[in-house]
């Protein structure tokens, strides 16, 4: 397993020995690009040397890396020297290099002690600056060294002991004195026992976790000695600087662009200091690491991944100002799943303003009420529902995406929710309240972990009694309205072959209402379902027997359907008014959703436009019935709540604030490409506003999962990042997608998988036969079904792709079915094929590309949810080590506490900034 932190290492490319005022003569390198932005490395210290991984957080192919060894120390000479060494010699050294080296202007990067010759010498010589990087921020002021000499050791009370331990304790009082003078006698009886003491114990306060191989590396006996006296004789000359000299200069260098990066932990610079610089330099943008401390190790790399993404930034920067990097294409939040309270009042929805979705509410009969953050859990919260006759909400929450889901009941004015299920081992399936809020239905595996069985729960007795047990996948939909019935999904035999079951509650047996069991392909599906007429009919989204899902009444009595609506597609979601006489339904026209009105007295139906265009996923009536409340998505905006009217206006009720401008996002155009029997396979295609260069556009293909989904219009942040740096990215729809009809869903159902991915294959060589696409430089990516398809491409047509990325993707089908949830595994199995016989084996194991290992060339990254309960992590660490094994080009990370997605926005930063990097640095263009 990697999580590739830093960029590979490389060698100098030019070595110079820079003689500056005698006795000192200078170590120089220069690494990466000659060609590229340059920037000099400044290291800490004072007397530190430079080491050769400090190159590694610079991109080597946009960089000309600079570094040297400052006076006295590393392979500089000579060696520990005090004469001549002070902050006005070392900024002269640096002009000194710059003009030896024939730089115009360069960026300017240090860590530590680095980070404070780094502002001097900006300030001294701004106009040479393009940019700064600054790492563990360090000001010199007294404060400072008084905190490193006595607070460090409140927190390393054993390394303390070690640097305390040898001073006599007359002398204990003033540490920095007392090491002085031991420093600089000329005797190494003296010195040196004093140097392996003080540089002991700033080597093991450095790391977050120990690291013997980095105290190792920092108390070499030479190295420990040119630190120790030269920190000392920096520290007790004020680092030769006049007091608070940065902060009293920091309005001549605001200008620059800056980044600064400093570990929440970092014992040796504490934030304090980072912070003050932010907050006197405001532009600068400030990454506070959360696992760091001063140093980054193999153990806990996080701060290095934060230099190398500033790195990458500023590099942007440099060539395209206005280009934003990805986090802030990841910064933009999401509002989604409104609920309205039944007496009209409250609002309720879902939204990741603090990072994941919590519950968020707001006071409808108060103009101008401002949201209100309703939970503040460890954990996302997944649905939530209001119980009838109050305000109280109902929720859902798993641990680490283990969906594992579990019910709670936050009461009206309660600060804390209650527990309504407490089995963490145990899948629970919410359902539906009855009218009077009393009782509540919902499911569970709690006997079987393979199969469903429903539940009864008294809410003010809080007794449950299972009223139904039976095999497969099972859930409650809706109480009937009189409350003596239980409307049930049975998907024993499959999602897209369900039936509809009513259970009586008195003890009798079910009746069947819509049939299953009608085989693979042919049976139907329920998007929603509604009570009509006080139960005299059941309002349906289905496609049972039709191509897409219809509106339709259908009779409990008899089971017939009265289709009150087909368009040509899905209708997806749909809203009922308290008379019950008119139907707002949603209905998805090739990945966009329009809206329509139907009138049920009189069959006229009115269409009503979104602000912009986009996918409905919550639709429900306003409580004054003259609009509807929706949760609306699309490609160029994240989800946000909107109050429609039914004359069209709409309004914004709750939405994140804007962070991109209009040229940073584009919308996509629809497509198809004829593929291998002649079907036309639909697609989105985002193209850059920028024109093609002349070798064309670099192409990112992207391969939705499911397959019994689509991609639809949904905002993807890599994929408007992409964008806006020239990629043209294109979104099919192989068959086995939905939104184009059942035959098409169907299409490549068992021993058809692949003509999936020859569909796949259709569509990137139209792509690679247009004039603007540069057929060389060609990504493939998808995630879960959608990552076997990109391993699929890539070990069935090798020579297609540049570079892939696979996410929680599958690499066996016979070890997915194993390992998935228990609960899963028919619904899968369905689709897929059955492991239960060796036929169902041996097609599984012909379309598995981890069998295919070997024929894979393009660079691989993969990267899996450690708690995935779908898509076992075994799959890509399988996949993984096969391809290392071979020596192959790829890179594994695994996101701990996170399923089958990635819920927190920290993990979507180190995810898609990571794949980011690996996906460009392997798809530049060839030289």
């Amino acid at each position: 397993m990697t999580d590739a932190a830093l960029y590979p290492p490389i060698r100098p490319y030019a070595t110079h020995a820079l003689r500056v005022d005698p006795p000192h003569v200078l170590h120089v390198e220069e690494a990466g690009n000659p060609d590229g932005i340059p920037v000099v490395f400044l290291h800490g210290g004072p007397g530190a040397g430079v080491r050769p991984a400090q190159r590694q957080t610079f991109d080597p192919a946009r960089y000309r890396i600079v570094t040297f060894d400052q006076r006295g120390c590393g392979r500089s000479t000579p060696s520990a020297e005090l004469a001549g060494n002070d902050t006005q010699a070392l900024i002269a050294d640096i002009e000194r290099i710059r003009q030896h080296l024939g730089i115009e202007t360069w960026m300017v990067a240090g860590g530590s002690w680095g980070s404070l010759l780094s502002l001097s010498y900006a300030i001294a010589h701004s106009e040479r600056c393009r940019s700064l990087r600054l790492r563990g921020v360090f000001l010199g002021r007294p404060q400072e060294v008084e905190s490193w000499f006595s607070d460090i050791g409140k927190l390393f009370p054993d390394a303390f002991e070690g640097l305390a331990g040898p001073i006599p304790e007359a002398e204990r009082g003033d540490l920095l004195a007392a090491y002085y003078v031991r420093l600089t006698d000329p005797d190494p009886a003296v010195h040196m026992p004093a140097a392996q003491a003080l540089r002991g114990f700033s080597a093991r306060t450095q790391t977050l976790v120990p690291s013997v191989a980095h105290v190792h590396a920092l108390t070499e006996p030479k190295a420990a000695l040119e630190i120790a006296r030269l920190f000392t004789h920096y520290c007790v000359n004020g680092f030769f600087l006049p007091e608070n000299h940065v902060l009293a200069n920091i309005d001549r260098i605001r200008h620059i662009p800056c980044e600064i990066v400093q570990g929440r932990y970092d014992v040796v610079t504490p934030p304090r200091s980072a912070w003050d610089l932010h907050r006197a330099w405001p532009e600068a943008r400030f990454t506070l690491v959360t696992l760091a401390n001063h140093n980054a190790t193999p153990d806990a790399p996080d701060l290095n991944a934060a230099l190398r993404a500033a790195s990458d930034r500023l590099a942007d920067r440099a060539e395209d100002a206005a280009l934003p990097p990805i986090e802030t294409y990841l910064a933009p939040r999401a509002h989604q799943s409104p609920a309205v309270s039944e007496d009209g009042t409250v609002l309720a929805w879902l939204a990741d303003e603090t990072g994941f979705n919590q519950i968020w509410s707001l006071d409808l009969t108060e103009a101008g009420a401002k949201p209100e953050l309703r939970t503040a859990l460890t954990e996302p919260v997944g649905s939530l529902a209001f119980r009838p006759g109050s305000r109280d909400l109902l929720f859902t929450t798993d641990c680490g995406g283990d969906e594992h889901l579990q019910l709670h009941l936050l009461r009206d004015g309660a600060l804390t929710p209650e527990a309504l299920t407490e089995a963490p081992g145990t899948v629970h399936a919410w359902g539906c309240f009855d009218a009077t809020g009393k009782r509540i239905a919902y499911a569970s595996n709690a006997e079987t972990a393979t199969d469903m069985q429903i539940h009864l729960r008294d809410l003010e007795t809080g007794a449950d009694a299972v009223i139904l047990r039976g095999p497969g996948w099972r859930t409650p939909r809706s109480f009937t309205p009189d409350g003596a019935a239980l409307l049930i999904e049975d998907d024993r035999d499959g999602m897209y072959d369900a039936a509809l079951h009513l259970l009586p509650l008195d003890g009798g047996a079910a009746r069947v209402l819509l049939a299953g069991g009608k085989g693979t392909g042919k049976g139907a599906h329920v998007n929603a379902a509604r009570w009509l007429d006080e139960g005299a009919a059941l309002l349906l989204a289905t496609d049972a027997g039709q191509e897409f899902h219809g509106l339709a009444a259908l009779d409990p009595e008899t089971g017939a359907l009265d289709w009150l609506a087909q368009p040509a597609g899905d209708v997806e979601q749909l809203a009922l008014s308290k008379d019950g006489r008119r139907i707002v339904y949603a209905w998805n026209d090739a990945g966009y959703s329009r809206l329509v009105v139907l009138d049920r007295d009189s069959g006229a139906e009115t269409e009503l436009a979104l602000p912009v265009p986009g996918r409905v996923t919550t639709l429900l009536f306003a409580p004054d019935q003259q609009g509807l409340i929706v949760a609306a998505t699309g490609f160029a905006t994240p989800s946000r709540v909107l109050r429609i009217g039914l004359g069209g206006t709409a309004t914004t009720l709750c939405a994140g604030a804007p962070v991109l401008g209009a040229a940073d996002t584009v919308e996509p155009t629809r497509a198809s490409f004829p593929s291998f029997d002649g079907a036309e396979v639909p697609a989105f295609v985002f193209t850059p506003n920028t024109p093609a260069p002349a070798e064309g556009y670099p192409t990112f293909v992207i391969v939705h999962g499911g397959p019994e989904s689509q991609y639809a219009a949904h905002w993807r942040s890599d994929v408007q990042y992409l964008v806006r740096r020239g990629w043209l990215v294109v979104a099919p729809n192989v068959r086995g997608s939905t939104g184009y009809g059942r035959a098409w869903q169907a299409g490549d159902d068992l021993d058809r998988r692949m003509d999936a991915v020859r569909d796949l294959k259709a569509v990137r060589d139209g792509l690679a036969a247009r004039a603007d696409v540069d057929s060389d430089r060609m990504v493939v990516s998808g995630q879960s079904y959608g990552g076997f398809m990109v391993l699929a491409a890539i070990s069935e047509y090798p020579d297609d792709w540049r570079a892939a990325a696979e996410l929680y993707g599958i690499a066996d089908f016979n070890t997915l079915l194993a390992a998935t949830g228990p609960w899963r595994r028919r619904l899968r199995a369905v689709e897929y094929g059955d492991p239960e016989t060796a036929e169902g084996r041996a097609m599984l194991a012909g379309f598995s590309p981890l069998a295919k290992v070997d024929a894979i060339r393009a660079p691989l990254f993969i990267v899996h949810g450690g708690d995935d309960p779908r898509v076992s992590p075994a799959e890509s660490e399988l996949l993984y080590a096969a391809l290392r094994g071979r020596g192959h080009d790829c890179e594994l990370l695994r996101i701990d506490h996170e399923g089958h997605g990635f819920a927190r926005l920290p993990n979507r930063e180190r995810v898609f900034a990571a794949m980011m990097r690996f996906l460009e640095t392997r798809t530049r263009p060839r030289r």
